[in-house]
């Protein structure tokens, strides 16, 4: 049995403002308005805490999969902080390509619509954390997988 989550509800509303791999962090406040602690520091992925919620609702988090490298991975690695990142001088996750072909950055910012489909173009899938059926606006079905 497994569990579809319509996220149709929230995708537009739920911006990207962190990641530490395999999760991603949405924000439904501006960019310049989500803080956590040590965001200033770098390199964020040892300095820096989680998001911050202020509200009920202000973060979602979901799970994923895929060839996917943060600021501080790979060949063009670079000790950058949350507040550097979310101000775009980097972005939070990107591929790399050993054959010349075309480069995916996903960047802070986008929507959880837009970044489900870049995962999904990296050949990664995203994962909905099974309380999101709570949430106000979302509908969720089960379903039997054989």
């Amino acid at each position: 049995m497994s569990t579809r989550v319509d996220l149709s509800a929230v995708q537009t509303e739920y911006r990207l403002c962190y990641v530490r791999t395999p999760w991603a962090w949405f924000t439904r406040i501006p960019l310049d308005q989500q803080w956590g602690e040590h965001w200033e520091r770098a390199p964020y992925m040892r300095e820096a805490g989680l998001p911050y919620a202020d509200e009920a609702g202000q973060i979602l988090k979901v799970g994923f999969d895929g060839p996917l490298l943060s600021p501080e991975e790979g060949e063009h690695a670079h000790p950058y902080s949350v507040q550097e990142v979310n101000a775009k001088q980097a972005s939070w996750l990107r591929t790399e390509s050993y054959l010349g072909g075309p480069t995916i950055h996903i960047m802070a910012g986008v929507t959880l619509r837009r970044f489900m489909e870049l995962v999904e173009l990296a050949g990664g899938t995203v994962y909905a954390p099974l309380g999101w059926g709570e949430l106000p606006g979302l509908r969720v079905a089960s379903s039997t997988g054989r």
